[in-house]
């Protein structure tokens, strides 16, 4: 089991969410995405917060049919489901920052983010989850 961290701005991970579909043209990381693998979903661009978390309910696949709100087709995919956390459950990474294992270089934290997925070490889903369930939302987060 591997844990993922997806970033998007929050309109785009929104429509993700909603969809229950990832994609990007990064096959050299989404390749590794297996069914039943944990992800938290970031609002990334200005916003920097956990908005969500689930699980992948696919493994990788290619799919060339629009379902984005970009333009594009983003065809390296696959399936997931994530609760929505409310407003005031969301995790701000600013305040985690320091403690992620996967960013390396603190002045260059951004760096860390920006490929749209992140996968993680298993301190850092604890980690973040820690902070979900200290936000309020711990009894609806499995």
């Amino acid at each position: 089991m591997s844990f993922w961290l997806l970033c998007l701005p929050r309109e785009d991970m929104e429509h993700c969410m909603k969809a229950g579909v990832f994609g990007l043209s990064r096959k050299h990381i989404l390749g590794g995405v297996t069914k039943g693998d944990h992800i938290v979903c970031c609002a990334g661009k200005g916003d920097w917060k956990i908005i969500g978390q689930g699980e992948a309910t696919s493994d990788y696949y290619v799919d060339h049919k629009k379902v984005f709100l970009k333009d594009g087709y983003f065809p390296d995919r696959f399936d997931f489901r994530a609760e929505k956390l409310g407003t005031s459950s969301e995790v701000d990474i600013m305040q985690i920052i320091d403690r992620l294992t996967f960013v390396k270089d603190l002045a260059y934290w951004a760096v860390f983010f920006r490929n749209g997925v992140v996968k993680m070490s298993k301190s850092d889903w604890e980690l973040i989850m820690k902070q979900i369930f200290q936000s309020g939302a711990g009894a609806s987060v499995k």
